[in-house]
C-alpha cells in the first residue's frame, strides 16, 4: 500500500480439472467443471487502486487467464470515479 493514497493487488491461481477415464468430454456438464477446459488453467489478476483527492479516485485491473489448449486472454479496465 502506498502511503494512504493507494494500493496494489496482484493474485494469482492454478486450477486443474481432470475428466479421467470420460470418453465424450462434451457430455460433461458445464457446472461440474465451471466452465473450465480440461486440464491446466492458470489465473492472474493485478488491481492498482489510487486517490487522486478527496473526491476523485482512480482504478486500473488487469487479469489474465490461459487453459488447456486455448489461447491466453488479457482483459483490461481503467475507471476514474468522482464524488460529489
Amino acid at each position: 500500500a502506498f502511503q494512504g493514497s493507494g494500493q496494489l493487488r496482484l493474485d494469482a491461481s492454478r486450477e486443474e480439472i481432470l475428466l479421467g477415464d470420460v470418453v465424450d468430454r462434451n457430455a460433461v456438464p458445464f457446472e461440474l467443471t465451471g466452465g473450465r477446459n480440461a486440464g491446466k488453467t492458470f489465473l492472474w489478476n493485478t488491481t492498482f487502486d489510487y486517490r487522486i483527492s478527496s473526491n476523485v479516485q482512480a482504478s486500473l485491473q488487469y487479469s489474465g487467464r490461459s487453459e488447456a489448449g486455448a489461447r491466453i486472454i488479457h482483459t483490461g479496465r481503467a475507471e476514474v470515479r468522482a464524488f460529489f
